[in-house]
C-alpha cells in the first residue's frame, strides 16, 4: 500500500547555499548519484522495478540523515550499495559486491571498497529501520494502463517507463507520489503515441487552437477512472505541468513540441462548474 505522502523534495533546503564544504548534498551530486544508479541498472540487466527502489533507497537516506549531514563524497558509494540492496530485493540472484564495484568507472574503483560499501548498508538498515517496502511508479503504471484499456500496448508502457525513469533525475518530483507519477507519465505517453497515430484514431484530439493540441486528459478526466483511481484531474495537473515541462526542456526530440501545455494548468475535474460563470443559485 503506497504511503499517505510523497517524500518531499529535500534539496529545497540547500538551494541557496554557497561555496563547497564537502558536506551536503547538492542538486548537481544528486543527478550523478541517480546517474550512476541508472548506469549499473543498465549494466546489469537488472528488472524494472529494481532501479526505482535503488532510487528510493538513495533518497530516503539522504532525508533521514538530513540533506546537510551527508557527505557527498560519499555518493558513490552510496548509490553503488543503493542497487546492490535493491538486487538483494528484487533480484532471483544475490548480487556480488565484488562484480558490482567492478562495473564503476577506474577512478571511482579508487574509493569503492567492500568494507565500505558494508558499513554503509548497515547505517541504511538502522536509519530505514529495515523497511524497504517502498511503493514504485510501476506496478500502478501497469495498473492505470489496464484502466484505460492500453495495457496490451507495449509501446505506451515503454515510453510510460521512460518517463518514470528519467524523472528520477529531477528531485522536484519527490514531491509528488510514486502513482501520481505513474497516472501522468500515462496520460503523456499515451498522447505521444496517438499523435503518431492520428491516422489510426483521428477522433483522439480535439481540434487544435492556434496552431497546438490539447492534451487528451478525458482518458483520465471522466467518472469511471476517476471514481477507481482516486485521483481527480485536480490532483494531477501540478504533475502533469511539470513532467510535461520537463520532457519538453530536457529530453530530445520534443515529443511534446506540438502540444499546449499551458492548458494544464486549467484543466478542471469533470463535474466541476467553471467559475467564471458566476451563477447565484439562490435565484435559481
Amino acid at each position: 500500500m503506497e504511503e499517505a505522502f510523497s517524500m518531499g523534495n529535500y534539496l529545497k533546503k540547500v538551494k541557496k547555499q554557497k561555496g563547497d564544504t564537502g558536506v551536503g548534498m547538492s542538486v548537481t551530486m544528486r543527478s550523478y548519484g541517480i546517474q550512476k544508479i541508472f548506469d549499473l541498472h543498465f549494466k546489469k540487466e537488472y528488472k524494472e522495478e529494481t532501479l526505482f527502489i535503488a532510487a528510493s533507497i538513495f533518497d530516503r537516506y539522504i532525508n533521514i540523515i538530513g540533506v546537510g549531514n551527508f557527505n557527498k563524497n560519499l555518493t558513490i558509494h552510496l548509490a553503488t550499495i543503493s542497487v546492490l540492496m535493491s538486487a538483494k530485493l528484487e533480484q532471483p540472484i544475490s548480487p556480488s559486491f565484488t562484480r558490482m564495484i567492478n562495473l564503476l568507472a577506474p577512478e571511482e574503483k579508487k574509493n569503492v571498497t567492500k568494507p565500505s560499501l558494508i558499513e554503509i548498508e548497515q547505517d541504511i538498515l538502522v536509519k530505514l529501520g529495515f523497511d524497504f517496502n517502498f511503493p514504485g511508479p510501476i506496478q500502478t503504471l501497469e495498473r492505470f494502463l489496464r484502466l484505460v484499456n492500453y495495457d496490451l500496448n507495449r509501446t505506451v508502457f515503454d515510453m510510460g517507463f521512460q518517463i518514470c525513469k528519467f524523472q528520477l533525475n529531477d528531485a522536484r518530483f519527490l514531491d509528488y507520489r510514486p502513482s501520481q507519477i505513474a497516472a501522468c507519465s500515462m496520460i503523456l505517453s499515451i498522447n505521444i503515441f496517438e499523435e503518431d497515430n492520428q491516422k489510426n484514431n483521428p477522433t483522439f484530439f480535439k481540434k487544435p487552437k492556434n496552431g497546438k493540441k490539447e492534451l487528451n486528459t478525458d482518458i483520465w478526466n471522466n467518472e469511471d477512472v476517476t471514481s477507481i483511481s482516486g485521483y481527480s484531474i485536480n490532483d494531477l495537473k501540478d504533475c502533469l505541468f511539470d513532467l510535461s515541462e520537463f520532457i519538453s526542456t530536457m529530453l530530445s526530440p520534443n515529443r511534446l513540441e506540438s502540444f499546449d501545455l499551458d492548458a494544464i494548468k486549467k484543466l478542471e475535474p469533470f463535474n466541476e462548474i467553471p467559475n467564471n460563470l458566476g451563477l447565484n443559485l439562490k435565484n435559481l
